[in-house]
């Protein structure tokens, strides 16, 4: 009987300092990682998204080429080949011939991740030439990639596909 006692004792002793543990320790941290979030944030909300391509749509219209560049980073690629300088220039001499210019998206598709945005959509771009030379047509598909800098949603890349009309 003694022995039993031993036994009960020496398995009291080893066991319960871990019950004790697992009880005053693991359930409260168990309860800290629940409430935490398992991912960290997304880069944006989907309605901070869509303002930034309002603003994008708007300032393209105005022909504000200033204001639309502040929308690219400064890392910003289009086409996968052409940088901010020459973003510059093929918007500066495209809206240069524009008298009016109406720009429109549609078929607005995001994808929203925790470092970019990949935003996709058709566009389809009427443009009013200056001094009477008619108009032309251009429509196709978009991409486009976000990051933020400096607080702010930029666009590091920008592919585009495009037919023409005469």
């Amino acid at each position: 009987m003694k022995f039993k006692n031993l036994k009960s004792q020496i398995l009291l002793v080893l066991v319960l300092p871990g019950l004790i543990y697992s009880v005053l320790f693991t359930q409260p941290f168990a309860r800290d990682l629940s409430s935490s979030p398992s991912s960290p944030p997304l880069i944006a909300a989907e309605s901070e998204i869509k303002d930034f391509f309002d603003k994008y749509v708007e300032r393209y219209r105005s022909k504000d080429i200033e204001g639309l560049l502040l929308l690219f980073s400064l890392k910003a690629l289009q086409n996968q080949r052409d940088g901010l300088p020459e973003i510059r220039q093929a918007y500066r001499d495209f809206f240069k011939e524009s008298q009016r210019l109406d720009y429109r998206l549609e078929d607005f598709k995001m994808e929203i991740y925790q470092n970019a945005a990949e935003v996709k959509a058709r566009f389809r771009i009427q443009q009013i030439l200056t001094k009477g030379e008619g108009e032309r047509v251009f429509q196709g598909r978009i991409r486009w990639v976000l990051v933020r800098e400096s607080g702010a949603l930029k666009i590091l890349s920008l592919d585009y596909q495009h037919q023409k009309s005469p």
